[in-house]
């Protein structure tokens, strides 16, 4: 009995060693992952990724040379500019010079104002258009209370607008205001409602004229769903 189970002993250790010797050969077959490490790039507008740990390793570029696309948007606004004078009346220098003071806005900005200078008549001489910064840095075209004015006025279906305004609130502001536009070739107008807690600013010309800022508000958001601008 004794030497029995001494032999099973010896039997099932024997089985123990074979066991781990097998899930340390199968951990040492399997590959790492590969792994992506940075090298360090040889020039200034190439970044190299090299791929290490396999068989097989390789180097991808990624160009970040943005001087093509760039002098495709200054070849742009310069065709922009010659176009956009002859819309306006004015010499290609005078639009030329405007431009070349905008110095801290984008060139993709400057390219969509000059095109919407053709498609909607805005002079940025009567500061029709212009540009406006929000707060997160970001440029936008906008439209001036003139300019909204200027294409109502040019528009041959408009027929006049009514303004009407919410209850006073504690800061001697209206709680909303509406602008109701009339067309020639509708029976109803088109009317848009705007509240000034959702559409004030910061800006300081927001504190200084809340009411006529509101206004204008209303006056330009209702201005684009009557006359489709």
């Amino acid at each position: 009995m004794k030497q029995t189970s001494e032999k099973r002993m010896q039997t099932l250790k024997s089985l123990m060693e074979a066991k781990t010797a097998s899930k340390q050969s199968s951990a040492n077959t399997n590959e790492p992952a590969p792994s992506e490490k940075q090298v360090a790039p040889p020039g200034n507008n190439v970044r190299m990724i090299a791929f290490s740990g396999s068989k097989q390793s390789g180097v991808i570029e990624h160009s970040t040379d943005l001087s093509k696309p760039i002098a495709i948007f200054h070849k742009l606004i310069s065709k922009e500019i010659s176009n956009a004078a002859k819309t306006l009346r004015i010499e290609e220098e005078e639009l030329q010079a405007w431009v070349d003071l905008q110095i801290e806005v984008p060139p993709k900005t400057i390219l969509s104002l000059l095109r919407t200078v053709q498609d909607c008549v805005l002079d940025p001489f009567k500061e029709e258009i212009g540009f406006t910064q929000y707060e997160d840095g970001h440029w936008q075209v906008q439209i001036t209370i003139e300019g909204w004015m200027h294409l109502l006025n040019q528009h041959p279906q408009f027929n006049g607008m009514t303004f009407t305004q919410g209850e006073v609130g504690n800061n001697a502001v209206p709680e909303w205001m509406e602008c109701s536009i009339y067309r020639k070739d509708r029976i109803f107008p088109m009317t848009v409602r705007e509240y000034f807690q959702e559409v004030k600013t910061e800006q300081p010309i927001w504190q200084k004229m809340p009411r006529r800022m509101l206004r204008h508000r209303a006056l330009q958001q209702c201005a684009r769903l009557a006359m489709g601008i």
